[in-house]
């Protein structure tokens, strides 16, 4: 198996990061602008938002760790098998830990917990605890509906089904974001 210092020279992984990535930000920036769109009084400066949205994933500590995410993924929706060594799962671990403290559209950066708030194992799916995303506020939900949003198009599925599975599972809104959330994607999602 590769070490991480070879995995960071793979050119071919390296092409694959920078196409998804890419085109994963021109959705959420698709959806940003329809969301603007949407409601413009209460998210007017979700467009400047968007244009740097997911940047950090271009910079360490988050670069090296997505390229390996990124062809995690790619080999899962392909059928085939990918499974680094413990060590390089721990780096992509911290680096999407890393991204989601980070990052004002994951609910995890408004956690006032800051260690338990992904699922290591699976991190799509949630932790052992609820992450409380109360303080969240209203252009961060915006822009991270317009992420559920891309990503949908992106797998071909629903944005709703996903808010369904998450929204008071795997983080903790109050009723006015989870209705806001809901609106959103009702209201943008086509």
């Amino acid at each position: 198996m590769k070490n991480f210092t070879e995995w960071k020279k793979d050119a071919e992984m390296k092409e694959w990061f920078d196409k998804r990535t890419n085109r994963h930000i021109s959705l959420v920036q698709k959806y940003c602008k329809k969301i603007a769109e949407y409601d413009k009084k209460r998210f007017g400066g979700l467009l400047e938002r968007a244009k740097v949205h997911d940047d950090s994933k271009f910079e360490e500590p988050e670069y090296s760790p997505y390229l390996l995410i990124s062809w995690q993924y790619k080999c899962e929706d392909e059928g085939k098998e990918f499974n680094p060594p413990k060590d390089l799962a721990d780096k992509m671990a911290q680096a999407t830990l890393h991204h989601v403290t980070h990052n004002s559209h994951h609910p995890e950066y408004h956690s006032p917990k800051k260690s338990g708030l992904i699922n290591r194992e699976d991190r799509n799916k949630p932790p052992k605890e609820i992450v409380d995303a109360t303080s969240m506020p209203d252009l961060d939900i915006a822009e991270m509906a317009a992420d559920w949003m891309g990503m949908s198009e992106e797998k071909g599925n629903n944005p709703k089904d996903w808010a369904d599975k998450n929204v008071n599972i795997r983080w903790k809104f109050t009723d006015e974001q989870t209705k806001h959330i809901y609106e959103i994607i009702a209201g943008v999602w086509a």
